[in-house]
């Protein structure tokens, strides 16, 4: 009885040991379809195995969370901080007011370029602002920014969960 116990440990180990190299053999797509069966099956250990050949290969399963972000020409203006804020809310507020109206949830950035921001405000593209330029920037939105930004959080909110 002993000797049988023995053998099925043995029998164990070494199919265990043949299913991780089959692992690595598999092709990427094929590996995740059978997380897929395996999450279906209900199949717990084959799932871990699974997995962790995914994790080992750095096949990712969800996509990152993306920033939203957009970035600023490195001229003289935009280095000064001051100068870089006052466009900055008056583009970010324009862009938040017409996400609003378009329903939209993702990266406000996607739906306006800066170039064309300041080709409206001030008639130049944005590498091409100077310091002559910074008032209408200033003055610009700043009587509404607040109640925008108040609007649009509670749009992300209600809206779009976040």
């Amino acid at each position: 009885m002993y000797k049988s116990f023995k053998a099925i440990a043995v029998f164990i180990t070494l199919a265990g040991s043949a299913w991780a190299e089959d692992l690595q053999n598999l092709p990427d797509d094929t590996l995740l379809g059978e997380v897929v069966t395996a999450t279906e099956n209900g199949e717990e250990e084959r799932l871990l195995d699974l997995m962790r050949e995914v994790q080992a290969r750095g096949l990712l399963m969800f996509p990152k969370p993306q920033t939203c972000t957009f970035s600023y020409p490195d001229t003289k203006f935009f280095r000064n901080e001051i100068f870089r804020g006052a466009v900055r809310w008056g583009f970010s507020t324009d862009l938040r007011e017409l996400a609003m109206s378009q329903g939209f949830c993702g990266c406000i950035y996607e739906l306006g370029s800066l170039d064309a921001f300041t080709q409206e405000r001030i008639g130049k593209a944005a590498q091409d602002a100077t310091t002559s330029d910074f008032s209408v920037f200033r003055k610009y939105r700043r009587s509404d920014w607040s109640d925008v930004n108040e609007r649009y959080q509670n749009f992300q909110l209600e809206r779009c969960g976040s």
